[in-house]
C-alpha cells in the first residue's frame, strides 16, 4: 500500500483487481489524502480530502470522534476516519463490520504528516482481508 507525502512513497505497493465500487465512488482512480497543519487548532489540524472534496466524517455510522479525524495510532479518530475511508469506497454494511480491522492494518500505520491512499489501496486491503475469512 502506498502512502505518498510529498511525492515520496512509504510502504509497500499493493496491486489488484477491484472488488467494485460503492454507489460514492465512480472509480479506482479516487485519491484520499490527508494533511496535518500543526498551527491549527485541536480538533482542526487533520484534513482528509477525496479527489479533492472534504471526506464526510459519517457520524451517522460511528461517532468515535467528535473532534474530527486523525490517523498514526489507534485511537477514536483514527477509528472515525477508517469507518469514513471504507464507507466511501464501498458501503456502510462493510464499513462498521470492517473498520477496526482497517484501523488497526491502515490507518495507524499512516505517515503523521500526511498521506494518499488511492482507492485501489482500499480494494486490495479488502480483498486480502476477505481471502482470510
Amino acid at each position: 500500500m502506498s502512502h505518498d507525502v510529498g511525492g515520496e512513497p512509504r510502504g509497500s505497493s499493493i496491486q489488484s483487481t477491484d472488488p467494485g465500487p460503492s454507489a460514492t465512488t465512480d472509480s479506482a482512480e479516487t485519491v484520499y489524502h490527508g494533511y496535518r497543519d500543526p498551527t491549527l487548532p485541536v480538533g482542526e489540524e487533520c484534513t482528509v480530502s477525496v479527489d479533492g472534496e472534504p471526506l464526510d466524517f459519517r457520524y451517522d455510522l460511528l461517532s468515535a470522534s467528535r473532534s474530527g479525524f486523525e490517523w498514526g495510532y489507534g485511537g477514536s479518530g483514527p477509528a472515525q476516519l477508517a469507518v469514513a475511508l471504507l464507507a466511501h469506497a464501498f458501503d456502510g454494511d462493510i464499513a462498521c463490520d470492517h473498520y477496526q480491522r482497517f484501523k488497526r492494518d491502515v490507518v495507524a500505520n499512516l505517515p503523521e504528516k500526511g498521506w494518499t491512499l488511492h482507492a485501489a489501496d482500499l480494494y486490495a486491503w479488502y480483498k486480502e482481508v476477505n481471502a482470510d475469512d
